[in-house]
């Protein structure tokens, strides 16, 4: 199995728009696809929260896992008519993203 975590800065007055969307049109456009094991969308903890804690800081406040059971099949989601609507919107509603893809080993 593979994960993509990409990493989104929404701001502030986006965010509910940016959960509806994932919630409305990402996810279901990627449970179409071969090869989808699940989704899962996260929002950072508020500052105050995250500073208690010691938590790294980062300009990104989203951030959505995908599982996919091999890279191929997220690569084909990737080059997916569905694919191609619903990543402009999510890129869209941010001022930036960044992505990094890991092999799941445990």
């Amino acid at each position: 199995m593979i994960l993509l975590q990409i990493y989104f800065a929404v701001a502030a007055e986006q965010a509910s728009a940016f959960e509806s969307m994932f919630a409305d049109d990402y996810a279901p456009a990627m449970e179409k696809q071969p090869g989808y094991v699940g989704s899962t969308l996260l929002r950072l903890f508020p500052a105050a929260v995250a500073q208690e804690i010691g938590g790294a800081e980062t300009r990104f406040n989203y951030q959505m896992e995908l599982r996919f059971d091999t890279e191929a099949n997220r690569r084909r989601w990737a080059d997916s008519a569905e694919h191609a609507v619903v990543w402009p919107l999510a890129q869209g509603m941010s001022s930036a993203v960044e992505w990094r893809g890991y092999d799941v080993v445990g």
